[in-house]
């Protein structure tokens, strides 16, 4: 079976909930493990203890934010 090297670029949104700590915590080791990552980077992150909502287009944010 051969595999096919495509540069096609695709997003994930993920939502959890917890501990802000442990969110935190969480979010600090899956920054060390995307940079370990080639082709992949952190494109936006935010903490809230408000609702946070996933919305497919619009604008995307390219330059990536780090809010935490």
């Amino acid at each position: 079976m051969s595999v096919v090297n495509t540069e096609l670029k695709a997003n994930v949104g993920i939502v959890l909930r917890g501990e802000i700590v442990a969110l935190k915590g969480f979010v600090e080791r899956l920054d060390g493990l995307i940079s370990q990552t080639p082709g992949m980077q952190l494109v936006h992150k935010h903490v809230s203890a408000s609702k946070l909502w996933i919305k497919e287009g619009g604008e995307m944010n390219e330059e990536g934010t780090a809010e935490a």
